[in-house]
């Protein structure tokens, strides 16, 4: 668990987030849950509002992945995000709960949602990995994980949540630079490259060439590996070649002890 405090308002969270810290909401809401809700604008994005509830993405704490060699994965986006309800989404989330038997302890006191998103940039899904239902202290009032899989292929553009996706993923495109810098983690140098062609085509590689130098250096490690695996055997046949002759000169010797001996003791008994 990773304890955060926000300076401005002075709220403590604990929220684990893996390899990216996220602090979600560092401002109480007003009483009524269909009041305005302000959050700060250099932290929270706002995106939109429905009738029903507002959303926002934390700009400071998005990042991206890190696997377990510690590299950046630039196709994976991890996102924390905010959504503020009216009083009807708040007797919507009761009612629901009440239906399927949950427990409605610290519910009476609702006023929204966190959610935290990976976004796999090359399958196009988004993979809610954990859900947040908030009380007015900004306080996790029940926690739920791995929460389902969305393809923003089947979300249309007049889709609110494929707008509020959308949204999400321009602003990691234009940021690019300053989400890297927060990761923790090291980029690959094929991915390295990647981002110098896109920064500086005119000074890089076409994507092509790009694909064919990556290619070729797979192939060259392959190779080398093979190459080594070939001289580690060879020098394991020369070993037991080796330790066999070393045998055989010592059973050798031994004989040769063994026949001198007897020839000494002939020559005493002469």
């Amino acid at each position: 668990m990773i304890q955060i405090q926000t300076k401005t308002f002075g709220i403590v969270k604990k929220i684990g987030m893996g390899l990216c810290l996220s602090a979600l909401l560092a401002m109480p809401l007003a009483t009524q849950a269909e009041a305005a809700v302000s959050l700060p604008e250099n932290t929270f994005h706002w995106v939109q509002s429905t009738s029903r509830q507002n959303y926002y993405f934390n700009m400071e704490q998005m990042c991206y992945r890190v696997d377990a060699q510690g590299h950046i994965e630039l196709n994976h986006l991890i996102v924390p995000t905010v959504r503020t309800y009216d009083d009807v989404k708040i007797e919507d989330v009761r009612s629901k709960r009440r239906w399927n038997g949950l427990s409605l302890n610290g519910f009476g006191n609702l006023v929204g949602a966190a959610e935290y998103l990976d976004i796999d940039l090359d399958s196009k899904t988004v993979n809610i990995t954990q859900h947040d239902d908030l009380d007015s202290n900004f306080g996790v009032i029940n926690s739920d994980k791995n929460c389902g899989t969305i393809k923003l292929a089947e979300l249309s553009d007049k889709d609110v949540e494929g707008k509020f996706y959308a949204a999400i993923l321009k602003y990691a495109d234009a940021h690019q630079d300053e989400l890297i810098a927060r990761t923790r983690g090291t980029l690959t140098h094929e991915d390295e490259l990647k981002l110098e062609v896109k920064k500086h085509p005119e000074k890089g590689l076409s994507q092509a060439e790009l694909t064919a130098a990556h290619h070729n250096k797979k192939a060259a490690i392959e190779k080398a590996t093979k190459d080594l695996e070939h001289k580690k055997a060879k020098a394991q046949k020369l070993k037991e070649k080796a330790e066999a002759a070393a045998k055989a000169a010592e059973a050798a010797q031994a004989e040769a002890n063994e026949a001198a001996d007897k020839l000494a003791l002939l020559q005493i008994e002469a």
